[in-house]
């Protein structure tokens, strides 16, 4: 006997000890990023594919008084224990005592007991043994009570002869014996229709509400937010949720500050305000405004590797006027020091002037940190940066307009789109450009200082051999987009690839298309390049 006992205490500890390995494996390996996940169906039998997309680490027990692990019941079925859904109507339903009796303290024939009925194996020293319900007058009328709708239950714990039989004697009820033992029973789950949710789709309201139906129900005392007034204007969720909320870090996502100034302080033309920037909108008048990281070193120079790693988290708070003030020099630091001027070395460089512009636009630097638009404004006549409806306005402009664009956009293909949408089709004859280009009216063509003129200006004769007039798609492919002429650094302002299509080609006839062919065509305008 002793023996055989011994054999079923190495063979429990062997199967704990491979389901402990298993378990200490998922924890160590790297949490992965959620694609190609199944679709959860919170309805259907709690299994661990259901729960691994929100809680890859299940682990030990968080409840305060229950010594419990998934690790040493990786053998059992999900549903054996866990009756219902796990999460449902904003609750989160943890297993009753009585599915863990379905094992603990049952004797499986000649194997002996299946789990350890002892109190102290799955409590601690520092729990409550008696529940809850049993009030201070429990053994008078509640107990009777309460065991006449289900005396099964009171099995779970109590010895029917000496806890319930010898007291009843005492008392002299004429009561027949209490159950002698404890009679497990499993409930039957009810069919419910699926609920699916793909972790891996965008954000929608749909995969929130059926664990946290009061979605503005949350108690935090950082913020003040509730989702109705962002789904009154209809927001999508995945505007501030990008991905799933819950990771296979086991941790949930939530918005950052920085995601929530996209909308916040953004003025959007005549509109006004998308959302308001003032703190007390969406902070409590308690809450600490100055961040824990701003210390007395971080305000005296400190933050210089932040303010260049992201400055968008230092402009969420504080404007070009606010960092200007010290790094103008003169002020007096944190730390007792005065600060010095600071000027960015590139600035220092003599032809910054004009590269800045091209930076800007293509968003390198942080400009913002020490520039509003009036600092723009001081060279430049145009709204800098342009506001949301300036492709609306900027053709009421004073005519210097044409010279201020032209500062940083060098590659007209944007306007010309727009410009010269209405003379697509419109011949290329003198009469119809010079309306706006006077310019054009320069004889011999070859004189107009502007090469796109120019080069347009000396076909204004080609109907004379051709028979008629060019318009615009005869050259370019797909108007205001041409593929072939390609402003680079080999080819400069011409790509002679469009010219020689027709000069210096003979047609079908062996007759020759155009004049100048090879170097000629390029001596007709630099004529003091010793072609």
């Amino acid at each position: 006997m002793k023996l055989r006992a011994t054999w079923r205490i190495w063979v429990l500890t062997a199967v704990v000890a491979v389901a402990t390995a298993v378990f200490v494996l998922m924890q160590v390996q790297p949490a992965a990023t959620q694609t190609d996940t199944p679709p959860i169906d919170l309805t259907a039998d709690v299994e661990a594919r259901n729960c691994t997309p929100c809680h890859p680490v299940i682990g030990a027990s968080r409840k305060p008084g229950i010594i419990f692990n998934h690790a040493a019941h990786l053998m059992t079925d999900c549903s054996a224990c866990h009756f219902v859904n796990a999460h449902e109507s904003g609750k989160t339903a943890t297993p009753a005592m009585a599915s863990c009796f379905a094992c603990h303290g049952l004797t499986h024939g000649p194997t002996g007991v299946i789990a350890s009925g002892e109190c102290g194996d799955c409590h601690t020293d520092e729990s409550k043994l008696r529940p809850s319900s049993h009030v201070k007058d429990w053994k008078a009328a509640p107990h009777a009570r309460a065991a006449k709708a289900d005396v099964n239950s009171c099995m779970l714990c109590h010895e029917a002869r000496t806890d319930c039989d010898e007291c009843h004697t005492r008392e002299w009820l004429d009561l027949p014996p209490m159950p002698e033992m404890y009679l497990r029973s499993v409930p039957v789950k009810q069919d419910e229709p699926a609920v699916l949710i793909d972790v891996d789709e965008p954000t929608t309201i749909s995969q929130c509400t059926f664990c946290h139906p009061n979605i503005n129900g949350f108690a935090d005392d950082r913020i003040i937010f509730t989702h109705a007034d962002h789904l009154k204007r209809e927001y999508r969720c995945e505007a501030c949720h990008p991905r799933f909320a819950h990771q296979p870090t086991g941790e949930t996502d939530h918005n950052t500050m920085q995601m929530c100034y996209r909308c916040h302080g953004l003025v959007h033309s005549a509109s006004g305000e998308v959302a308001p920037q003032k703190c007390e909108a969406c902070h409590p008048k308690d809450f600490p405004l100055v961040p824990a990281d701003h210390t007395t070193s971080f305000k005296s120079g400190g933050h210089k590797d932040l303010a260049h790693a992201d400055s968008s988290y230092c402009s969420m708070c504080h404007t070009p006027d606010f960092c200007v003030k010290c790094h103008n020099g003169g002020v007096k630091l944190a730390d007792g020091r005065t600060s010095n001027k600071v000027i960015p070395v590139d600035h220092r460089k003599p032809d910054w002037s004009s590269k800045h512009g091209a930076l800007f636009l293509e968003q390198k630097g942080d400009c913002a940190v020490c520039h509003a638009s009036s600092s723009c404004e001081r060279c430049h006549q145009t709204t800098m940066p342009h506001p949301t409806d300036w492709l609306a306005r900027h053709t009421k402009m004073n005519g210097t307009l044409p010279d201020d664009c032209n500062v940083c956009h060098k590659d007209r293909e944007t306007c010309q789109e727009c410009h010269h949408q209405s003379v697509r089709s419109t011949q290329l004859v003198l009469k119809n450009c010079v309306q706006c280009h006077d310019e054009m009216r320069t004889r011999p063509a070859t004189k107009i200082k502007n090469s796109g003129l120019a080069e347009h200006a000396v076909h204004f004769d080609v109907a004379e051999k051709k028979g008629e007039p060019y318009v615009c798609d005869d050259c370019h492919i797909g108007f205001g987009t041409t593929h072939i002429q390609v402003q680079n650094a080999v080819s400069g302002p011409h790509d002679l690839r469009l010219c020689y299509d027709c000069h210096g080609r003979l047609d079908i006839n062996n007759m020759l298309i155009a004049p100048y062919t090879g170097a000629e065509l390029c001596r007709r305008c630099h004529v003091d390049l010793n072609l």
